[in-house]
């Protein structure tokens, strides 16, 4: 073998040693599918936040090991909170704002990859029956208008010194990972509702009467009755009392503007149905029809019927009454029930707080009726002074004022008397004149100028009087209206109203009336000197 060819026999061993070489040497480690992830959004399909038309959020309560679960839901062409019996919620935009934050969420970083460890990352699902762990997540659910997931999460504890960041989870993935929550979502029950109770301006109020007394059940009497009842015009901002004693006491305008306040900003805290029966009852305007169900169910709340001296049924409270009227004619019955027993506790979540610059949560941010979630005492302390409220509305034609009456019409003055003073004898132009202005013609005439000025005033009087008519008849016809929408918006209700509203509605002669101050220094004076 030649020296060249020996050459290209070694050439070759060199080239074939290096292929069997790179053959069989480690590839690099391709990264994992979950670190593939790294970077993606949970759900990328998910874009439009108006596509979501129903939210579900769950969230466990350790001590009594059970999932408690909040929902809205957009369905039969109406906002619904299915969680709290189908009350309507004003949820539209809240629910968008929610699914805004929720869009283009990204998986930060792989935390951890088994199912074991969901413990420590608190991503258990708050709804696995399996699970013998407490240390569940919170899981947010969004829909759309057919059912259609668009985004579901399960989120867990806050990343340890990273703020606004959570280990979170799909519920269909076992990998949990870190990424960073800006979430727009509440899940208060005063949040989703319209917070205008009563829809009542408290510039148009004009009278307020309020009804303070209790029911004796046992005996079933009224007892410890007193009635104030509290006026003014419309426009104007001072109330006037009835019965007040102008020379010695006035009126405490600041706790009347409390009262007109409470009207005005009435919030719930919570609501219970009425019977079905009493709904559609109300709703129809013609009369309840007691019935021994509906009746136990009235006086579970603090409500019964007792006869009035003509024989008819009127609904008394176990707390007393208001009654406020509007310069429209509409007039709101409130009735005081019983204290509320049962809970309306709100589903807290974390990582929904808001924070200011410091990172602390702000003032008001709490749940369970505004209690920390830490603080059972409190809780039970609110829940125990929140009170049951009844609402009716009737229309009464007083609070818009009288009915126009119509102009009197001026009695005719009859034919001018016989015989002219142009037909009569004169001599002279100033006799014709003289016996013008004299004798029966000129009583005549006299009559006929009044009578000519009455008419035009009872033309014009006519003229203002139909218009104030149409004016009057239409504020009949828009306070009509309003009571039959208000009534058919209260009549499937209980609402339950915090402590606080119930002490600023009823009101007492002790809060509502003070010595005037020239009688408080008269009286210092006096004693003062003896």
């Amino acid at each position: 073998m030649s020296e060249l060819q020996r050459t290209y026999v070694f050439v070759g061993i060199a080239v074939a040693s290096l292929a069997v070489a790179l053959v069989a040497a480690p590839k690099p480690p391709k990264p994992p599918r979950d670190f593939e992830e790294v970077g993606k959004e949970f759900y990328p399909n998910f874009t439009n936040p108006d596509d979501a038309k129903q939210l579900q959020v769950i969230a466990y309560n350790a001590d009594t090991a059970e999932a408690r679960i909040f929902s809205v839901e957009y369905k039969d062409g109406k906002w619904r909170i299915p969680s709290r019996h189908n009350y309507p919620a004003d949820g539209k935009d809240r629910l968008a704002k929610c699914a805004a934050s929720i869009i283009g969420l990204k998986r930060e970083a792989p935390a951890g990859f088994r199912e074991a460890e969901h413990p420590d990352f608190e991503v258990v699902d708050p709804l696995d029956e399996k699970s013998s762990s407490l240390k569940r997540g919170q899981r947010i659910t969004l829909r759309d208008e057919q059912g259609g997931v668009l985004a579901d999460f399960i989120i867990g504890k806050q990343v340890p010194n990273r703020s606004g960041y959570y280990y979170l989870r799909r519920p269909d993935e076992k990998v949990t990972y870190t990424a960073k929550l800006s979430l727009d979502l509440s899940t208060k029950f005063s949040d989703w509702i319209e917070p205008d109770l009563l829809k009542v301006d408290g510039w148009k109020l004009t009278r307020v009467v309020i009804d303070n007394y209790s029911i004796d059940v046992e005996r079933g009497r009224i007892v410890g009755r007193e009635q104030n009842v509290l006026t003014k015009k419309t426009g104007e901002s001072t109330w006037k009392l009835e019965g007040l004693d102008e020379a010695t006491e006035e009126v405490n305008q600041d706790e009347v503007r409390k009262l007109v306040n409470a009207l005005d900003d009435l919030r719930i805290v919570g609501v219970r149905p009425k019977p079905p029966k009493l709904q559609r009852d109300l709703k129809l305007d013609a009369g309840i029809t007691i019935d021994q169900l509906t009746e136990l169910d009235l006086q579970s709340k603090g409500f019964f019927f007792a006869r009035t001296p003509d024989g008819a049924q009127q609904l008394v409270s176990k707390e007393g009454d208001v009654v406020a009227t509007t310069d429209q004619g509409v007039e709101y019955l409130l009735h005081f029930g019983d204290v509320f027993s049962g809970t309306e506790e709100e589903i807290e979540f974390g990582f929904t707080k808001k924070e200011g610059e410091n990172g602390e949560q702000k003032e008001g941010e709490e749940a369970a009726q505004g209690e920390k979630k830490d603080d059972p005492a409190r809780s039970v302390q609110t829940v125990k002074k929140s009170r049951y409220l009844f609402v009716t509305v009737h229309f009464n034609p007083e609070g818009i004022g009288p009915k126009p009456e119509p102009p009197v019409k001026p009695e005719p003055i009859g034919d001018p008397p016989e015989g002219a003073p142009a037909e009569r004898d004169a001599d002279s132009p100033a006799n014709a004149l003289q016996l013008e202005n004299a004798g029966p013609y000129a009583e005549y005439q006299a009559k006929k100028r009044a009578y000519d000025a009455a008419l035009a005033k009872y033309e014009a009087d006519q003229k203002k009087y139909e218009d104030d008519l149409k004016a009057y008849e239409e504020k009949v016809k828009e306070g009509e209206k309003k009571v039959r929408e208000l009534n058919v918006r209260f009549a499937d209700w209980y609402y339950v109203i915090s402590a606080d509203s119930f002490e600023n509605l009823r009101q007492a002669r002790k809060t509502l009336v003070k010595a005037k101050a020239s009688a408080a220094a008269d009286s210092a004076a006096s004693t003062d000197n003896p």
